[in-house]
């Protein structure tokens, strides 16, 4: 068992056109990261998107409103040392607005 490091890139396409309800840009996308156990990098992978997603559908209602898709992508990768799975979790994203 190893610990990667996955930084994901999440792309958001929108359903629904122009600003928020309170004006603001709709976001094109996020980046966050995720260590995670696992066996070898493809498991890496898909235990990094589940989490981000559940995350994601959990604080966010656009995906379950079907305002938009999400579609995740790895932008980094690499196998870390075992003692960053016991850092606390950051279940943030940094989000942006323009290409």
């Amino acid at each position: 068992m190893r610990c990667y490091y996955v930084l994901v890139h999440g792309v958001l396409d929108w359903h629904v056109a122009g600003p928020d309800q309170d004006g603001h840009p709709r976001p094109r996308g996020f980046y966050c990261h995720r260590y995670v156990p696992a066996s070898d990098a493809e498991r890496a992978i898909r235990a990094a998107f589940g989490r981000v997603r559940r995350n994601f559908e959990r604080r966010f209602d656009w995906l379950t409103d079907q305002h938009a898709s999400l579609r995740l992508e790895v932008e980094e990768m690499a196998v870390v040392p075992l003692y960053n799975l016991l850092r606390r979790r950051n279940p943030g994203h940094a989000f942006y607005t323009q290409d």
